[in-house]
């Protein structure tokens, strides 16, 4: 299918998708999912007409992953993508290059999930996808909806703003950039599981009393709950009463779209990291400490600079003449060492998932999961529908430390948790 979309058959991936294709292993591929748990058994059949009926409506998302001399591309599919019932753990291998979609649509029992290989989009656009695939199962199982709000319908046509690179089209060399510099964070280590095992504990709570809890602290929700995810590493790392203590570093994605205005459907993300130092504090001083960090990170002059900092790496001369062979070797490294080796954990906040309220009667929750990371064992996301929020710990260590940990704080703060897991 030619889209009318491009004057081609393929197009280049945008800024902060170019890292992945190169940083993958045979372990990690940087795949996603969100998903959504209906009231009812998923129908195959009437989800894979909503996928038909929804795909051309996303032409970001109907592709697979080439090589070129220089760099990866993309390159349209004409077959319709097919569903798939879920059978192994969440976020598994995806094979990223030859003919086959780099994202796929799961189902089991009450469950579709959308995973993607995270080069096609981000946490913004994937939910985006998911929410116009739900819209669409629902009236086909007999939903009436007066007003779909702010979601994409199938019917509608793509704009081009939907497909840019945001990155590129903000760039402003005059405003500087980031320092890259910073030392190797603490993680929490242990028994490593087998390859392909990804252990998943979910903690649901009321948002009400989870909201009034982090007021009581004189914070927001997303500060409140990276406030614990520290306080619970720095005392771990405590606990171990190693001689060389590390700092705690917690990486926290920005939708920068809220900062500059873009409806792509593309990555447009970046991350601000949060540090507390490895001394004895209060959960009272880390959260002021943190609070004081968001405040200064979240503006519009560090997030210029932050695409600043991606987009000039891309331009830089040498980089741009240099086989993709070349390419791989560099970004790989860089991978490493401004990458995940930096970090304590990541915690990734979707926010409060909106939906005409006819779905309410279809819709339990939203999931937001993200998959194996390439050197941590664990990750975090949160996720909010209809006054339940969900917060997500996948792992691939043995040991539950972490999770355990963080939701044992939040039930002596006096938020009802109640715990889930796909293992014992």
């Amino acid at each position: 299918m030619k889209n009318a979309m491009f004057d081609k058959e393929w197009f280049k991936l945008d800024n902060a998708a170019k890292i992945y294709p190169a940083a993958r292993s045979s372990r990690w591929n940087a795949v996603f999912r969100m998903s959504v748990v209906l009231k009812e058994e998923v129908k195959p059949e009437l989800l894979q007409q909503a996928l038909d009926d929804i795909i051309d409506r996303f032409p970001s998302f109907r592709v697979t992953l080439k090589k070129g001399f220089f760099w990866y591309y993309f390159q349209f599919i004409n077959e319709k993508p097919k569903i798939q019932e879920e059978k192994t753990y969440p976020c598994s291998m995806m094979r990223l290059t030859g003919k086959g979609y780099v994202f796929r649509v799961l189902y089991h029992s009450h469950r579709i999930a959308v995973e993607v290989f995270h080069s096609i989009t981000d946490g913004t656009g994937n939910i985006t996808f998911l929410k116009t695939l739900i819209l669409r199962y629902c009236e086909l199982c007999g939903a009436e909806i007066a007003d779909v709000g702010d979601l994409l319908h199938y019917d509608d046509d793509p704009t081009p703003e939907e497909v840019e690179d945001s990155f590129g089209r903000y760039i402003d060399k005059s405003k500087g950039t980031l320092p890259r510099k910073e030392p190797v964070a603490y993680q929490i280590k242990g028994a490593k599981e087998k390859r392909g095992v990804l252990n998943i504990t979910q903690g649901s709570m009321p948002f009400e009393q989870l909201h009034a809890t982090a007021k009581s602290y004189n914070c927001t929700v997303n500060t409140y709950l990276s406030a614990v995810l520290a306080y619970v590493i720095l005392n771990r790392q405590l606990y171990e009463k190693k001689s060389k203590k590390k700092p705690i570093r917690i990486q926290v994605p920005i939708n920068l779209r809220k900062i500059f205005p873009s409806v792509t459907l593309r990555n447009f993300a970046g991350y601000y990291n949060t540090t507390v130092m490895p001394n004895e504090q209060t959960f009272e001083e880390i959260v002021r400490e943190l609070d004081t960090q968001l405040k200064e990170k979240i503006t519009p002059d560090y997030c210029q600079k932050f695409i600043n900092s991606n987009v000039s790496l891309e331009k830089n001369p040498i980089i741009r003449v240099a086989p993709r062979f070349l390419k791989t070797l560099f970004m790989n490294l860089s991978f490493y060492m401004v990458g995940e080796n930096l970090m304590s954990c990541t915690f990734s906040n979707i926010g409060n998932v909106v939906t005409p309220k006819e779905l309410y009667d279809y819709i339990d929750r939203f999931e937001f999961v993200l998959g194996p990371q390439k050197y941590m064992n664990n990750a975090m996301t949160a996720a909010s529908y209809n006054g339940t929020t969900l917060v997500t710990f996948s792992r691939t260590a043995k040991d539950p430390i972490l999770e355990r940990d963080f939701f044992r704080v939040l039930t002596e703060h006096g938020i009802e948790v109640t715990i889930n897991s796909n293992r014992r």
